[in-house]
């Protein structure tokens, strides 16, 4: 289970990652990007994003970085694709056996190694 800081933080790398130029933290724990060319405070458009929990921002964000995944019976494996640098391996039994959830585990944890996470 992560801390809300670890969450940050792992959001946070994995949004540098993309190339998203902004992002922050709302008082309610909702995690906003925003990818403004000429970035004005006043006028940002802020996107809601969370690939630890949105199943389409973790396919997005797949794509965009080409992190491949491979389901087997009691993991999920995710590796980022041009390099195999980084590699995560998580277990279902640590997200209520769901493979949904290990993969967007996983895959964001690449992400966020990309973007500089560490652990």
């Amino acid at each position: 289970m992560m801390t809300p800081d670890q969450q940050r933080k792992t959001l946070e790398a994995a949004a540098k990652a993309c190339g998203f130029k902004k992002w922050r933290v709302l008082t309610s724990g909702l995690f906003q990007v925003s990818n403004n060319e000429n970035w004005n405070e006043a006028f940002a458009k802020w996107t809601g994003w969370n690939p630890l929990t949105n199943s389409g921002d973790t396919a997005e964000m797949c794509a965009k970085l080409e992190i491949n995944h491979e389901h087997h019976s009691d993991y999920i494996q995710c590796l980022w694709a041009p390099q195999e640098t980084y590699r995560v391996i998580t277990m279902l039994k640590d997200h209520d056996n769901s493979r949904l959830k290990a993969w967007m585990y996983a895959a964001t944890m690449v992400a966020a190694k990309i973007g500089g996470y560490t652990e």
